[in-house]
């Protein structure tokens, strides 16, 4: 059985989860007045970034959110323009980390962190089973089979090779924060 555009996007989850545990480590490292590597959270920042906000993010705004809308005939805005702000949210909180990072403000670092992690997981919690209960449910098995080739499509955009580079940083940094064996 082939996987669901929902499939698709939950395995991605699964990797962005690991690096909100290795955030919220982070957070309750400053928590105790001592800030984690700055190399460190600037490659988990940029895996945010790139990864999370620019891959993922972008291929659920412009792929998966218009299709639901088209399907449920405009019925799923509600619930696609929070998951959008949610988006939003999270590119602020990453931002306002990397700030707190650059002026060592350990306080404000184990705030934003900590919030981040809350924020991602919950957002996380919902597009797994709110949205795709909500994405299964709408979108007939013809257009699924045609989000999956475009998110297919959308993925080899992705410099060969970059997609595991941001796996071997998440290994990394999971060893050096979560004391996991890479």
């Amino acid at each position: 059985m082939s996987l669901s555009c929902t499939d698709h996007l939950i395995q991605e989850h699964r990797l962005i989860l690991r690096a909100v545990y290795i955030v919220k480590v982070m957070a309750d490292q400053a928590k105790q007045l001592k800030m984690p590597d700055s190399a460190d959270v600037e490659a988990l920042l940029a895996f945010f970034q790139r990864f999370a906000d620019e891959h993922h993010q972008t291929k659920e705004e412009t792929i998966l959110f218009p299709s639901l809308r088209t399907a449920s005939s405009g019925k799923t805005n509600n619930s696609t323009h929070q998951l959008a702000f949610e988006h939003e949210q999270e590119r602020l909180l990453t931002q306002a980390l990397l700030d707190a990072l650059r002026t060592r403000k350990h306080e404000d670092f184990a705030y934003f962190g900590n919030r981040l992690a809350e924020v991602l997981g919950n957002h996380i919690y919902k597009e797994d089973h709110i949205l795709s209960e909500l994405a299964n449910a709408t979108i007939p098995a013809e257009m699924d089979a045609t989000l999956v080739r475009e998110m297919t499509e959308f993925d080899r955009s992705l410099q060969p090779g970059l997609y595991n580079e941001w796996i071997l940083s998440i290994k990394r940094l999971e060893g050096t924060y979560l004391n996991k064996v890479a």
